[in-house]
């Protein structure tokens, strides 16, 4: 096949070695556009949102649009921000680096730590776009590439990455390392997975995929490996990081582990907390919050792990060199299904689902049939825009 057939059809898998000019100024083009949409949606749909809240009532101020949009976890993003981690035990569950990043831009920011928390939001949810097209872009080319960022905004949960919550900070740092690492650049991988860490918990996950990849790339033999499989070794530097920080100021260096005993969240056999969640569904109406909850969160796992087996089964499944892919998303949603919060398993699972990146690869390799690509953004939009309007109303439903 010649160059020129590849350039004809994108949908076409490129080899690592076809290289399209400026690939960056594409990814930067797609994801402006995605984003942009999305801020002009979510207008929208908060424009209209608290017509289905107050009623009768009169009508908010912008202001209040934005508080609404901090509710739950980033209000407690915003406090640490402004005041650190002595306001109570519970909050040292929140990992410091966005945070950290509030705090740097709001003292040059109007409208306090609200405003900071959502610029920060908006600036890294537009790189996880920009980085997830490159990725998809290297991988599978240009038409999976776009399709791949459009499915991730409208994923029924990703409003939470124009949030101000830390989901587009944590998907733009590990998406960055797998890119970085699929490029053989270990030491970048290494440091992007290291901040990853320092955003939340799960980040130290990367070490796994990551490795998958490196060994690959050195032929599965000890022999080859290189000094710089020490970029590897950065990875869990957030943790440690966080932790020594915990010893210091807080006597006990897992404070940040003790915490979550706060929120009820406990590690069970692998699986057992989404068989938990299904359980719970038990003597409860079908449109109970507490059936309603187990459907939003054990469904979208279940979907998911159904796409990942897609990845390697059938007609879409990835190559042998993309396996690290599907050991990021593995490890992913093996955590994700043994992770148990108290008052209803898998808690927020459905949005942590977005970190699976291989879902959305594999999805957009589907959505190349214009049929399945329609039903795809439709059925994720409409959800999206329930849900945001779901959140707005303080409901614990989403959160």
């Amino acid at each position: 096949m010649t160059l020129l057939a590849v350039a004809a059809d994108p949908e076409l898998d490129l080899p690592a070695n076809v290289r399209v000019r400026r690939p960056w100024r594409s990814a930067w083009l797609a994801a402006l556009a995605v984003w942009s949409t999305s801020v002009v949606v979510h207008l929208a749909v908060s424009a209209l949102a608290w017509l289905t809240y107050r009623g009768n009532g009169p009508a908010p101020d912008l202001w209040s649009i934005a508080l609404s949009w901090n509710g739950w976890d980033a209000g407690h993003y915003v406090r640490i921000a402004e005041n650190g981690y002595h306001l109570g035990p519970g909050f040292r569950a929140f990992f410091p680096l966005y945070p950290m990043l509030i705090h740097v831009l709001d003292p040059l920011l109007p409208g306090g730590g609200v405003v900071s928390a959502l610029v920060v939001a908006h600036a890294a949810a537009f790189g996880a776009l920009a980085v997830l097209y490159r990725l998809a872009d290297y991988e599978f080319g240009p038409r999976v590439a776009q399709r791949a960022a459009w499915y991730l905004a409208a994923f029924p949960m990703g409003f939470f990455l124009f949030l101000g919550y830390n989901e587009s900070l944590f998907l733009l740092l590990m998406v960055g390392a797998l890119y970085a690492g699929r490029r053989g650049h270990w030491w970048l991988a290494g440091t992007l997975g290291a901040l990853s860490s320092a955003t939340r918990l799960f980040g130290v996950l990367l070490i796994a995929p990551l490795a998958v990849e490196y060994l690959r790339q050195a032929g599965w033999r000890p022999g080859r490996i290189r000094p710089d499989v020490l970029g590897l070794a950065l990875v869990p530097l957030g943790v440690a990081g966080y932790s020594l920080y915990c010893l210091v100021e807080l006597g006990n260096p897992l404070q940040f582990s003790v915490a979550q005993d706060q929120w009820g969240r406990r590690y069970t056999f692998p699986g057992e907390a989404w068989l938990i969640s299904v359980r719970q569904v038990a003597g409860h109406g079908p449109l109970d919050k507490a059936t309603l909850g187990a459907v939003l969160e054990a469904g979208t796992i279940l979907i998911a792990v159904v796409l990942l087996i897609l990845c390697v089964k059938g007609p879409f499944k990835f190559r042998p060199d993309q396996r690290y892919l599907v050991a990021q998303a593995g490890t992913t949603l093996v955590m994700l299904m043994s992770t148990e919060v108290g008052g209803r398993s898998m808690q927020s699972s459905a949005r942590y689902a977005m970190e699976a990146v291989a879902i959305f690869l594999v999805l957009a390799r589907m959505g190349a049939n214009q049929m399945a690509d329609r039903a795809i953004l439709m059925t994720g939009a409409a959800l999206q825009a329930v849900f945001l309007v779901v959140f707005m109303a303080g409901t614990f439903l989403v959160a």
